[in-house]
């Protein structure tokens, strides 16, 4: 059995967040939500509402350090499918599964970049400090596009041929994975 872990699920709201929120929680986990609203989304849902529910902005760092340093764990869930920039933010409001709008600075880059780094500087300041706890600390990026298109047969050309919103999109997902690899 799996020892029971203080978990923070950033964009916990969202169709994925929440659904992590919803095992984590099944598997007797004590997890801590942050998202924009901070609400739960399904407050009828058993397991959703054992889950401790914070407004919070994963693009300002010192939310995300406090979070970070009262959990073992974190899931950074946080998504966007259109961006302001991409000309498509108003389909949010019918592809969206959790319903939610981009804010006004709400770009590919601060969104997945940004709050990523976010965690994990705020995670590297956790293990840095004296008796700051277990060296490792599990971490979960979860991005919803692209399973190495450069690395597979074709890959390059589908690179190209995605629109420029997507392709900002990858060049922020792929920055996050560039530095959880270095």
């Amino acid at each position: 059995s799996t020892p029971k872990k203080k978990v923070a699920v950033f964009g916990g709201t969202g169709f994925v967040g929440s659904a992590v929120c919803e095992r984590l929680v099944k598997r007797g986990h004590e997890v801590t939500a942050v998202s924009r609203r901070g609400v739960n989304p399904r407050p009828d849902d058993e397991y959703l509402s054992q889950v401790n529910w914070v407004s919070g902005d994963a693009t300002d760092a010192n939310t995300v350090k406090k979070v970070i340093n009262n959990c073992d764990a974190c899931v950074h869930a946080v998504g966007l499918l259109f961006d302001v920039d991409s000309g498509l933010a108003g389909l949010n409001t019918i592809v969206s599964g959790s319903g939610s709008l981009p804010g006004e600075s709400s770009t590919y880059d601060a969104i997945t970049r940004q709050t990523m780094f976010n965690v994990i500087d705020a995670i590297e300041k956790k293990a840095s400090f004296p008796f700051g706890g277990n060296s490792k600390f599990p971490l979960c990026f979860v991005s919803c596009a692209e399973a190495g298109w450069p690395d597979v047969p074709l890959g390059p050309t589908v690179d190209k041929l995605a629109p420029e919103w997507l392709q900002k999109y990858l060049a922020a997902k792929r920055a996050v994975e560039a530095r959880l690899q270095s």
